[in-house]
């Protein structure tokens, strides 16, 4: 049977999927595990957290911050990289059916668990059964499948209800590690079990969580990738919320791999510095301001239309981020071009002082005897860059009777009242929109897991589905773009900028996953080629 083959391309900015007719597999790109000469083995590796993780259940409620634990302790199917690319983790391969229903993964027969168990498909079956019956974060995302199956121990069968084209960058996305069934069987992953020791596969295992100070993974001797991985020994992430104490003790030396978002004002510094390397990367991520549309009076479009006109991305990106980063002008990330609708009617409201005071007036609120029309609280997080954002946005919306009390949380915090209870008016946020172009959904599709906003279309509802269930770039492009123009109409939004951001560490520290050298090869945050020369 003729088999489509799934190849990763780079466009642009970063990656993209596309299907293409004819024969063959994917092929492992993680090459020759073994050392190789100059490597030095061993040693501590230090970055530091902003925060300390909400869950230790990688595939249960949504967290930032369990990111670097998940990508270290656990694997999955297949993992994003730090360009964007949809690469393989633990599947060896995959092929899929003509008719694009069918997703058959090959997995290795070396594989265990840190407790030492083998992992088997059936560990794969059960997660993803798992994810669905327990409504987890990712499970939004993975509705099309249809069942799991297990041929043999080391093959597993995705079979869908119907085309996803977003299917294998959903696989890729956090919330997909692979769960021993003899550890998380009939533990509740939402709830009172979501603090449970972690079980994985990766490259480091659990060692201890001191609260409030730092946690500690150590090195997993019995890897699958062979017995030279990963090089360290173990990784040490102190939690270190202010991002200007976390620059000083980077400069101090005391962290290897900062850890954190850098404060703007360091950009210069740490780019000139010859003791640092900082690798750009740019995501399919984006600053924007998020009204609940279910409360009064932000579900009065011209409110957001008043709001969104009085907005200077430009003023945000020179004052707040130092010009590191790209203006937001449409609704779909640059990263997938050939889904961008460019046309005007499509675009992000432009800066219009004017037209943001004749919204204003149009709303029906009354200003106060001091020109306030309307108070309001903008929840955001305590970490670079939002508190500069938010001072900035407190200035432009003051200038047509909005008056802001900013509303600093950590992480944790945030995400438990916005995001998952939604209770807020107003916030200042950043949203990771891929891997796919699809993933668009994940915020503005009714009811969708990210959607916070609490929007609600029928009709966009209606494109990103059918966007998602076509099978090339040329077909789906249409439905997405048609759904971009009624966001222009709705503005659920305001964009402000696309994330375009710096990783830095040490100069001492090789292998680095934003490194060119084993980019290609390692999730965003893992450390299985990472050592230490000094």
């Amino acid at each position: 049977m003729k088999k489509l083959k799934v190849i990763a391309l780079l466009l642009s900015l970063a990656m993209v999927l596309t299907l293409f007719s004819g024969c063959g597999k994917t092929k492992d790109p993680t090459g020759d595990a073994t050392q190789k000469d100059g490597i030095k083995k061993g040693g501590t590796l230090v970055l530091a957290q902003a925060a300390e993780p909400i869950t230790l259940i990688p595939d249960g409620k949504p967290d930032d911050n369990d990111i670097m634990l998940e990508q270290n302790i656990f694997n999955r199917l297949l993992k994003t990289n730090n360009n964007q690319q949809v690469i393989l983790d633990l599947a060896t391969g995959y092929e899929v059916s003509e008719d694009g229903l069918t997703y058959t993964f090959q997995l290795p027969k070396n594989v265990k668990f840190h407790d030492g168990e083998p992992m088997t498909s059936d560990d794969v079956k059960f997660t993803f059964d798992e994810i669905l019956k327990q409504g987890a974060f990712a499970s939004t995302t993975l509705t099309t499948i249809k069942e799991v199956t297990c041929p043999d121990d080391y093959t597993v069968v995705f079979t869908l209800k119907k085309i996803d084209a977003g299917f294998l960058g959903n696989l890729a996305f956090n919330g997909t590690s692979i769960l021993p069934r003899h550890v998380y069987e009939g533990l509740d992953w939402m709830g009172n079990d979501s603090m449970v020791t972690p079980v994985g596969t990766g490259p480091f295992k659990f060692s201890e969580w001191n609260k409030g100070v730092n946690m500690i993974l150590v090195r997993n001797d019995d890897f699958y990738l062979g017995p030279d991985l990963p090089y360290l020994d173990k990784i040490v992430m102190p939690f270190i919320s202010d991002a200007n104490t976390a620059m000083q003790s980077f400069y101090n030396g005391e962290l290897d791999v900062l850890g954190i978002i850098p404060p703007s004002t360091e950009y210069d510094k740490l780019l000139s510095d010859p003791k640092i390397k900082a690798d750009k990367v740019i995501y399919p991520s984006r600053f924007y301001i998020a009204f609940n549309m279910l409360k009064e009076p932000y579900n009065d479009l011209n409110l957001r239309l008043a709001v969104a006109y009085a907005t200077d991305s430009d003023d945000m990106l020179n004052k707040a981020l130092k010009n590191i980063g790209l203006k937001a002008t449409e609704y779909m990330s640059p990263v997938y071009e050939w889904a961008v609708n460019t046309d005007k009617e499509a675009k992000v409201p432009e800066f219009n002082i004017d037209k943001a005071k004749e919204y204003m007036a149009k709303t029906g609120l009354k200003p106060d005897s001091n020109g306030v029309y309307l108070k309001v609280t903008v929840d955001t997080y305590n970490y670079e860059p939002f508190p500069d954002l938010v001072q900035v946005m407190k200035e432009q919306l003051g200038k047509i009777g909005i008056e802001v009390t900013i509303n600093m949380l950590e992480y944790a915090a945030w995400d438990e009242k916005v995001s998952i209870n939604k209770d807020y008016t107003v916030a200042l946020t950043g949203g990771y929109q891929g891997p796919e172009a699809s993933n668009l959904a994940d915020r503005i599709v009714t009811g969708a897991y990210l959607n916070f906003l609490n929007y609600s279309n029928p009709e966009v509802d209606r494109l990103m589905a059918e966007g998602a269930a076509l099978p090339t770039f040329e077909l789906r492009a249409p439905k997405y773009k048609e759904a971009q123009a009624i966001l222009a109409k709705d503005v659920p939004m305001v964009l402000i900028s696309e994330w375009i951001g710096y990783i830095p560490y040490m100069s001492y520290v090789k292998g680095h996953p934003a490194s060119t050298d084993v980019v290609e090869k390692t999730a965003f945050g893992e450390m299985t080629y990472t050592w230490i020369d000094k």
